[in-house]
């Protein structure tokens, strides 16, 4: 057989894999390419309406892989990009801040605003290294949950200890817990903090202001815990939730030495429910009961029941017919 021959016989498997190749990269460019809006709008944690420029946003997949986004939040303190659909690690710095980096923030199909709020630094002191804030974010849309309100409850026993929007500041003469700031209108912040915090467990858990047809396992809610300059803790809801009440974390224990330490729920824990339990002297009120329909009058005789309004119908076409024959007669 020709030399040439088999050259060419040898070269069309080449050729098939390079057209497949091409036909496959061809596919995967305009996937790859797509993407939606996200907008990220970054505002500090203790002053309401605050928005923050100059913050460095770096995106990746939380899958692992290169940065695929990068820029600065401007003057509005937003910054947009296009992603794909999917699960990404996001980072955020700004000088006189502290880091915070997201593990998982998911962007939706139809994409969506990502609000966050930074917590400044503390100066370097043994006081400022227990200080404890949290911070509430939430979702954005008209379909999530309006006003999502942070709670905490202090350990010391006093009587204003359960501080939230009715109550926002606890203070004795050793410690003080304050609700710094009460977003009602979507995203956040809501932000607690705990100064000089006294040894004992406190409680911290979401409830869901505005109440149905929204609810906090269909928001975008994300509670994280910040303890002196560090990021403690990220937790976000689990989709599905319809409680009106939820704890994303077991508590805050505060030893003897004044240290505060983030405690964690358990697996076991979360599936027995613990997370939504809150305690009965300090559960949020419930949703309004909805009243039920009045019920139809009704005549009951000798256990046959039937409505009146028929029955007085009847009666009244037979006394009408009854007049009109008494009638006929006295004509006739």
């Amino acid at each position: 057989m020709p030399r040439r021959s088999l050259r060419a016989r040898a070269s069309r498997p080449a050729i098939l894999l390079l057209l497949v190749g091409a036909a496959a990269l061809a596919r995967a460019q305009p996937a790859a390419s797509a993407g939606v809006s996200v907008r990220f709008e970054l505002n500090d944690a203790q002053v309401k309406g605050r928005t923050l420029e100059g913050v460095a946003i770096r995106v990746s997949p939380a899958a692992g892989g290169g940065e695929v986004a990068s820029g600065r939040t401007g003057g509005d303190g937003r910054w947009s990009a296009r992603l794909v659909p999917g699960a990404y690690q996001v980072s955020y710095r700004l000088d006189g801040y502290v880091p915070y980096t997201s593990e998982a923030t998911e962007v939706r199909e139809d994409g969506q605003l990502v609000t966050v709020s930074l917590s400044r630094l503390l100066e370097a002191t043994e006081s400022g290294g227990r200080e404890v804030r949290i911070i509430l974010n939430w979702g954005s849309r008209a379909d999530q949950v309006r006003d999502a309100d942070s709670h905490v409850a202090c350990p010391c026993g006093a009587g204003q200890g359960h501080v939230y929007y009715q109550n926002r500041t606890h203070e004795a003469a050793d410690h003080e817990v304050e609700l710094d700031v009460d977003d009602t209108d979507w995203g956040g912040p809501e932000t607690i903090t705990l100064t000089r915090p006294v040894p004992g467990t406190y409680l911290y858990w979401v409830h869901d202001y505005s109440g149905p047809p929204a609810t906090l396992g269909a928001s975008d809610v994300v509670v994280r815990v910040v303890i002196g300059a560090e990021e403690a803790g990220e937790f976000r809801i689990f989709k599905g939730i319809t409680k009106r009440a939820w704890r994303p974390f077991k508590a805050i224990e505060v030893g003897r030495d004044g240290r505060p330490t983030l405690v964690r729920f358990t697996e076991d824990e979360i599936a027995e429910a613990d997370d939504l339990a809150v305690p009965a002297d300090l559960q949020p009120p419930g949703p309004e009961p909805t009243p039920s329909p009045t019920p139809a009058p009704s005549s009951t005789a000798a256990g046959w029941t039937f409505p009146i309004f028929p029955f007085v119908l009847v009666a009244i076409v037979v006394l009408v017919l009854i007049a009109k024959a008494r009638r006929r007669r006295r004509l006739g």
